[in-house]
């Protein structure tokens, strides 16, 4: 059976302290997740480059290779 003389605790300033935490807490999360996909893609950028310029030096070589055996 329900109480219907039942009244709510009025809202307090604790609990606006938590609404502002959570929300704090929310973007200090989103800002974590923003850093750490930008850390993977600044990673993947690395790797690329390193195979890229790897690529470069293994046809540079492959070229000195060719001049010399047509010598």
């Amino acid at each position: 059976m329900k109480d219907d003389k039942y009244i709510p605790r009025p809202v307090r300033l604790l609990d606006l302290v938590v609404v502002g935490v959570g929300f704090i807490h929310n973007i200090a999360s989103s800002i974590e997740t923003l850093t750490g996909e930008l850390m993977e893609l600044a990673i993947y950028q690395s790797n690329h480059l390193t195979q890229t310029n790897r690529a470069w030096e293994d046809m540079a070589a492959d070229l000195e290779k060719l001049e010399e055996d047509q010598q």
